[in-house]
């Protein structure tokens, strides 16, 4: 079953070509796709391409313009800030079209916030006795995000995401030998259409998802070697077109020039200013569409069991030996994933998705989405207008600063256009008829007003994106530390959706590469991870054992879920957070010192340092603490039960040395108190034979009293205080006088 295994996936693999993901499955099926030629197959591939080129159509006319202030949003980031016929006006005046770019320090502080908080995930096993298994496939997927380096990938994915509203990762199987078969990267919004009319942020309810790519020509005919002639008559129109060389702008030629003579005519200062040129180029080249889309398909769907809600996949040896074990299925028609590639006149290749997970192979990074229509923007949309206003009053006040408002009287100079010359210049020498009136003003209230407009807009733009100056580390009039933390919320409340969406698509390129692992990890093969300042491991998976025949580390035979592990991206709040605890704990240790050390790895986990992992691990093995996210293993049970063993035998120790003890001060108490009576009694004998002898003697009576009361003995009027008397008879009454004849 395990070799039956490796070769469904390898089959599965060796459909896939370079890491793109754009021309899968081409090569290998090109001359079944020959032979389907005029028939049946051909002519549905056919009729599908005819729709698909449709809806390719629509959705170009229907994001047009919206990729286009896209791609104006990053022009702004990048400082091209500069409509050419406003720059025209400050040229024509010789003033240079100066950019003060406030947008890019603003939209840094939010992608720092993201490489400064990258995370992790993990892996949940979905059955009980899997939690091994989970483990192993946690680290395989640290395995993956190292050989594909994931976080940078991420991170230029949330770039176009902060920018321009839309970022995208790609996660796809490659058969390159020189790199690890599951592939994972970002791709450009420029090279994506997505479903328009689909308003989830999960791409859960789209029909189709488009990706053009301009490629080589020769690279195309390799990847197509039967397919040349229609390279060669597609590539022939685009040359007979424009001539090869009109550059490229949102996937399509522009029909004229005139941004290429814009960009000429500002010279050096054409760098800032904003032209649609994106790309021009002389190569031969065709531009290749890979097509994702849903089809509605009758399927067979599992009832019970692990695989609950999937297809049925025959092909997948697990799904066989569900069916074998007799698990309940029904019917019902799903939307079922292909894939075509293709021109634009004619197909290429079409067929099912190789993807067990049945999803688009892309993920979708969102920042904010317009309520009309659900097109994306980012954070500079909303700040563009205050930067314009910014660089235009920055350049009003400038020019107003370096000129002079001249008031002259008629006929006071003979020449003004030299007068205009020589008041610009600052040795400049002005001669003027007598008797008639010439000045030269400055107007400052203009200058004043156009100053103060402008550090109007320097704080809007911060107001606006939510990167207060606290965030960027100036100093305000924020004076208090409550005062700081208070405005650095703020700007993370502000920020703090963008930072969640980013959080929603690494969970679902998580669950992606998860499903790709469990799918093509087939072959036995040894991972290496590596961490910052930790050992390197070493993890063998799908090693077969010869002695039991069993699979070690299974990937593929059993599935899990996938999470993002806790993460606090509002960094401020995480350190408020923190050094409020660290001011409890401060007060706790004066009277409990041992509650502080129990608390010390939740206090160092709140921290922001490198590292932490080992530090919270270490802290927590000198205190006897386990991870509470974490099962106990077999290892740490046993140490449980000894310990716990150990404890209630120390505690029946105590309980018989108490019991003991207990015994031997009874037994005290009693011989104390058989003592003191046989004292007494010695005693009163004593007393009896002293009597009898005082009554044979009366004569020593005298001597014996002496003798008594020297040494302390106390005359209790001849009553003994240990021998009880008897109660005293009550005094009578006085006789009623009356009763006696006595006068009252």
């Amino acid at each position: 079953m395990f070799e039956q295994r490796k070769t469904d996936a390898q089959r599965a693999a060796d459909d896939m070509d370079d890491q793109s993901g754009l021309y899968q499955h081409v090569a290998a099926d090109d001359e079944k796709r020959e032979a389907a030629m005029g028939t049946a197959e051909a002519e549905r591939m056919a009729e599908r391409h005819d729709r698909l080129m449709g809806y390719l159509k629509e959705e170009r006319d229907r994001q047009a313009e919206n990729r286009y202030q896209m791609a104006k949003d990053e022009d702004y980031y990048d400082g091209l800030q500069w409509e050419p016929e406003d720059a025209q006006v400050l040229m024509d005046r010789g003033q240079a079209p100066i950019v003060f770019n406030k947008i890019k320090p603003t939209v840094e502080w939010v992608l720092g916030t993201e490489k400064r908080t990258r995370i992790d995930g993990k892996v949940l096993p979905r059955e009980q006795d899997d939690e091994r298994g989970a483990e192993v496939k946690t680290k395989v997927m640290k395995y993956v995000s190292d050989v594909n380096r994931v976080p940078f990938a991420r991170s230029a994915a949330f770039s176009e995401q902060v920018i321009a509203g839309l970022g995208w990762l790609e996660d796809a199987v490659t058969r390159d030998p020189s790199n690890d078969i599951i592939y994972s990267g970002s791709e450009s919004w420029r090279n994506l259409y997505r479903d328009s009319r689909d308003r989830t942020i999960d791409l859960s309810a789209s029909r189709y998802c488009f990706r053009q790519r301009v490629t080589d020509l020769d690279i195309a005919k390799a990847i197509f070697p039967k397919a040349d002639t229609h390279l060669d008559s597609v590539t022939m129109k685009e040359e007979a077109l424009e001539d090869g060389t009109s550059p490229w702008y949102l996937g399509e030629r522009l029909t004229n020039a005139m941004e290429v003579e814009s960009r000429m005519r500002f010279g050096e200062r054409g760098a800032f200013i904003s032209t649609a040129l994106v790309d021009s180029t002389c190569r031969q080249t065709v531009r290749l569409l890979e097509a994702w889309y849903r089809v509605p398909e009758a399927a067979e769907f599992f009832a019970s069991g692990p695989f609950a809600g999937k297809m049925v996949n025959k092909a997948d040896p697990m799904h066989v030996q569900a069916l074998r074990a007799r698990e309940t299925t029904y019917n019902h028609v799903a939307l079922r994933m292909r894939c075509m590639i293709a021109t634009e006149s004619a197909p290429l290749w079409d067929g099912p998705s190789p993807y067990r997970h049945n999803r688009f192979p892309f993920t979708p990074l969102w920042c904010y989405r317009r309520k009309r229509d659900g097109e994306p923007y980012g954070v500079v949309r909303g700040i563009r207008d205050i930067q314009d206003d910014l660089n235009k009053r920055r350049s009003k006040a400038l020019y107003i600063l370096s000129n002079n408002r001249i008031v002259v009287d008629e006929g006071a100079v003979d020449d003004l256009e030299q007068l205009r010359r020589e008041a610009a210049r600052a040795d400049g020498v002005i001669v003027k008829k007598a008797g008639l009136d010439l000045r030269l003003e400055k107007p400052v209230a203009e200058l004043e007003g156009n100053v103060e407009l402008m550090m109007q807009d320097e704080s809007l733009i911060q107001d606006v994106s939510g990167v207060q100056s606290e965030l960027l580390g100036k100093q305000t009039n924020a004076t208090s530390g409550r005062a700081i933390i208070a405005r650095q919320e703020q700007g993370g409340m502000v920020t703090a959706g963008i930072f969640d969406n980013l959080r929603l698509g690494i969970q679902l390129q998580g669950e992606i590469q998860l499903s790709l692992i469990e799918q093509f990890y087939t072959e036995a093969k040894v991972i290496r991870l590596v961490g910052a300042r930790q050992p390197m491991e070493w993890v063998s998976i799908n090693q077969l054992d010869p002695t039991t025949g069993q699979v070690i580390n299974d990937i593929t035979a059993r599935q899990a879920d996938f999470i993002v592990s806790e993460q606090d991206y509002r960094a401020s709040l995480q350190q408020a957070a923190a050094e409020q605890l660290a001011d409890v704990l401060a007060k706790v240790g004066q009277f409990a010192p041992q509650m502080v050390v129990q608390l010390l790895d939740l206090y160092i986990d709140l921290l922001d340092v490198p590292n932490k992992e080992e530090f919270v691990n270490r802290v927590r093995k000198m205190n006897g603490q386990r991870d509470p996210t974490k099962a106990p293993t077999p290892e740490e049970i046993a140490a449980d039960q000894a310990n716990a063993q150990r404890q209630a035998e120390a505690q029946e120790l105590q309980r018989q040395m108490a019991l003991a003890q207990l015994a031997e001060l009874a037994g005290k108490g009693d011989k104390v108190k058989a003592e003191a009576i046989r004292v007494r009694v010695q005693a009163m004998l004593d007393a009896v034979n002293a009597g009898g002898l005082v009554a044979t003697q009366p004569i020593l009576a005298p001597v014996a009293d002496e003798i008594m009361r020297g040494a302390g003995f106390v005359d209790n009027q001849g009553q003994d205080p240990n021998i009880p008397q008897p109660a005293a008879a009550a005094a009578p009454m006085p006789a009623d006088p009356a009763q006696q004849g006595m006068p009252v």
